[in-house]
């Protein structure tokens, strides 16, 4: 397949292999639902070798006023992309697990490599349009998203379902617009990906966003707590 990158200014027009890969690869041929109005952060117990995850409901007060303006643009403006590229990293969790339990059903490679092609054509002639309207910065938290909801960053996951070799060309390719498919999710030491998932938490509870479980699960209490303590580590110095 040839790489056909195309000019950009402020749009995320990778080439559409690239596109394909690092989200629609993974995702089911239905549209987005926005459905749930509660929120739940699960904590594990386990009965009997079973895990049984209960539901925690974390109540968030009113929307944070920072008293800067360009702090408090930012954290809107922030707000704007995750709630944009949010259903696509969780359809691209939802794919990846659908195409993993139906590739475990195949006898052969060649069986699996047939359906991920067809797959890919399909997707090529249905979604890539609707990806090139995402600005660099709504794909640069695209890609964090798809490692907090597969557990995988983008860069592994074509490696997984590509190669190496394609992983590595398409990790430069989103490297000439200022983003690494390598980029991982990390709220308890990144100050963005902390608010990221405040913003998420927030947005499920108030039924802006559907719930889905995950990869990378945390506890917000000791997202805040982390967070305090790095704030005061950085005021003590």
């Amino acid at each position: 397949m040839k790489y056909i990158i195309a000019p950009i200014q402020h749009y995320l027009l990778f080439t559409y292999p690239a596109i394909t890969v690092f989200v629609f690869y993974f995702l089911p041929f239905t549209s987005f639902s926005q459905k749930r109005d509660t929120i739940y952060i699960f904590d594990q117990q386990f009965y009997s070798g079973d895990t049984i995850r209960l539901a925690e409901v974390s109540v968030f007060g009113k929307e944070h006023y920072f008293g800067d303006a360009e702090a408090q643009k930012r954290y809107l403006l922030l707000r704007s992309r995750v709630k944009r590229v949010y259903p696509y990293a969780k359809m691209a969790a939802d794919r990846l697990y659908t195409m993993e339990r139906t590739m475990d059903t195949m006898q052969n490679k060649r069986q699996k490599k047939v359906y991920v092609k067809r797959t890919q054509r399909y997707i090529e002639d249905h979604f890539t349009d609707e990806l090139k309207k995402l600005s660099r910065s709504q794909g640069r938290i695209l890609i964090k998203l798809i490692h907090r909801q597969t557990g995988k960053t983008a860069y592994e996951l074509v490696k997984d379902l590509r190669n190496g070799w394609n992983a590595y060309w398409y990790n430069k390719t989103a490297w000439l617009y200022d983003l690494s498919l390598k980029k991982g999710y990390d709220p308890m030491n990144v100050e963005e990906d902390y608010w990221i998932e405040e913003i998420i938490l927030r947005a499920i509870n108030s039924g802006e966003l559907e719930y889905q479980t995950p990869a990378l699960l945390y506890n917000f209490s000791d997202l805040v707590e982390q967070r305090q303590k790095r704030l005061q580590k950085q005021l003590a110095n």
